[in-house]
């Protein structure tokens, strides 16, 4: 065997996430793990030509996945107004005008974060709120699913009380029919597509989001993309190297058509970037009462949210995406929305030809035995973000006592069989893998019969994130051959009480036998 390029050694290496696998050290050729074993010897190995890293018994795990972020929301998130510690409108009022100030007045002032949730008024702003500055003014709710546009964003899109509801979406309206400027799911398109996009800017925040990721461990994204410059943008950065961990990109469904001309990076690993699934929206989201219920929300009795695709057209969809061969990720969060999604497919596809081409439920929140049956049987893959246990504090206010069992079944859907990919959805939430492990461990407030072991967890943002991106045979463990993504952590999370796991921190990444370190 040839002289490996690295041996990192003196550490808590876990091959495969169980306290039976591990070793002490490992080595690294051309980017892969080729072998594993003690320290003593692996060291054998080492030459005047090999580098060595040693741990100091810090802890080895393969490296992180994110399985569900939108990379330039999160990197734009840093560039545009971010309303999360907003407590009140007036509060949101001030972080306008303070942004105007710096602004010529056809500028517009992007921004997210607000959660009605979380002001004094317990209610969304409106279009007269926001309309004290005059530049255009697009403010997205913290799940991007809502947003409220000014006066003068609805003039630049030509929003008025003659614009028709998109299917799928609402624009409000006030006593005598004119927008309020409060827009729900497709209706957002029509103010985003006229907002103007800084390409150089849009490269700067892909890369700073990735750096962030990076230092927290994270080795591979599934990226949601938004749209046809935002993928161009990430190919070429990935291309230029400048972007570090793999990329499985998600494209959006407008670009569907334009798959056939992609053939390079379609289904094919290219210099760790592939495109990948199909984003089709099936409903929004709990937090604006517009992912779609089996039954009313309990705080709204006269609402059960809004499925975004007919029956009719997640068919043809289903039928278009395994003619290019992408992977249908279907955005459900509401139980009456995860219905449409599996028994569309199983009408579709059906088990063997669902196994086959792995789709994914993309969050899969709300979810009775009946549906993770349901799923099993037909080999779907559940996309989930467990921070979404601790952030949704609210959940049972949406869903009354009964239901809120059903919410985030983690451990019912690993027992079940469903593949669990982990992830964040940042911008809508933290990136923290630690928060996302934690919450998973500990569940604060939802039903405890539901909590996973760190191994388990922790194989969701590993070896589950793999097979949800069809990247078994090459990440998601540190067996002979796959690529040497490690994600190395300060102590051993196999052994912290559960409440330490938030407190996790990564030391150093390794990218293909690149070594991070971080202070």
């Amino acid at each position: 065997m040839a002289n490996p390029d690295l041996v990192v050694y003196n550490g808590r290496v876990y091959p495969q996430l169980s306290t039976e696998s591990r070793v002490e050290a490992i080595s690294i050729t051309d980017g892969r793990v080729t072998k594993t074993g003690s320290s003593r010897d692996l060291l054998k190995l080492k030459s005047a030509s090999v580098d060595s890293l040693d741990l100091h018994g810090s802890t080895a795990l393969p490296g992180l996945a994110d399985s569900h972020i939108h990379l330039l929301g999160y990197g734009m998130l840093m560039r545009t107004l971010n309303l999360s510690s907003a407590r009140s409108i007036p509060e949101i009022q001030r972080m306008l005008a303070k942004a105007s100030s710096t602004k010529l007045r056809d500028n517009w002032i992007l921004g997210r974060g607000w959660d009605q949730e979380m002001l004094r008024e317990r209610r969304y702003p409106d279009r007269s709120d926001i309309d004290v500055v005059a530049n255009p003014v697009f403010l997205r709710r913290i799940c991007g699913h809502v947003a409220v546009a000014n006066s003068a964003a609805l003039t630049a899109a030509g929003v008025n009380e003659n614009t028709p509801e998109p299917f799928g979406g609402e624009i409000e309206r006030d006593s005598i029919g004119k927008p309020n400027g409060i827009l729900k799911e497709r209706a957002l398109e029509i103010v985003s597509r006229s907002v103007p996009r800084d390409e150089t800017e849009a490269r700067q925040a892909l890369v700073v989001a990735s750096e962030k990721l990076l230092a927290q461990g994270v080795t591979a994204l599934h990226c949601i993309v938004e749209d046809e410059q935002e993928f161009k943008a990430l190919r070429e950065l990935k291309k230029e190297g400048k972007i570090e961990q793999t990329i499985y990109v998600i494209l959006p469904l407008n670009m569907l058509d334009q798959v056939s001309s992609m053939e390079d990076e379609l289904g094919a690993w290219a210099n760790g970037f592939r495109i990948g699934g199909i984003k089709v929206f099936l409903d929004g989201s709990l937090g604006a009462r517009t992912a779609a219920l089996g039954h009313p929300y309990d705080d709204d009795p006269g609402s059960s949210g809004m499925l975004t695709t007919s029956r009719e057209q997640l068919s043809n969809l289903i039928e278009k995406a395994g003619e290019t061969g992408l992977q249908l990720c279907l955005h459900a969060i509401g139980d009456r929305a995860v219905q449409l999604g599996v028994e569309t497919l199983n009408e579709s596809l059906g088990p063997r030809d669902c196994r086959k081409s792995r789709p994914r439920i993309e969050h899969a929140s709300l979810l009775s035995p009946d549906l993770i049956k349901k799923m099993a049987n037909l080999g779907l893959v559940a996309s989930v973000q467990p921070r979404f246990i601790y952030s949704d504090n609210w959940a049972e206010q949406r869903l009354g006592r009964d239901r809120i069992q059903y919410l985030y079944p983690f451990k019912s859907m690993l027992r079940a069989g469903i593949h669990l990919a982990a992830g964040s959805d940042t911008p809508s939430d933290d990136p923290s893998t630690a928060e996302g492990l934690w919450s998973a461990v500990s569940r604060p407030g939802l039903s405890p019969s539901e909590r996973l072991t760190p191994s388990e967890a922790l194989t969701c943002y590993t070896r589950g994130a793999a097979y949800a991106s069809f990247s078994e045979n090459d990440e998601g463990t540190l067996e002979l051959g796959k690529w040497a993504n490690l994600t190395i952590l300060d102590r051993d999370p196999f052994e912290s009480p559960p409440e330490a796991l938030r407190k996790l921190r990564v030391v150093q990444t390794i990218v293909r036998g690149k070594v991070f370190r971080w202070n």
